[in-house]
């Protein structure tokens, strides 16, 4: 259970900016959810803008090919015990 509010893009209620961003995440992901770790962010629209931001350089702007970012990325969850 999360200990924090997810925000839904689809709710009317919630931030524009926020709602937007989940959107474009969901779209560039290809999927109609939005994963958890942005909806949570989403409770700080500018924060989730920002994080979505830098994950896009990290990303998909640098000179790694996609399996170097992978083997990076697969080699950090390993050293750091990560079960997600």
């Amino acid at each position: 259970m999360a200990r924090l509010p997810l925000v839904d893009s689809n709710d009317e209620n919630a931030d524009p900016l926020a709602r937007e961003v989940l959107k474009a995440v969901a779209a560039a992901r290809g999927r109609s959810v939005d994963p958890a770790v942005y909806r949570a962010v989403a409770n700080h629209p500018k924060a989730l803008q920002k994080m979505v931001e830098f994950g896009t350089v990290v990303y998909f702007q640098n000179s790694m090919t996609p399996a170097q970012r992978e083997l990076a990325y697969l080699t950090a969850s390993v050293t750091n015990e990560c079960h997600y």
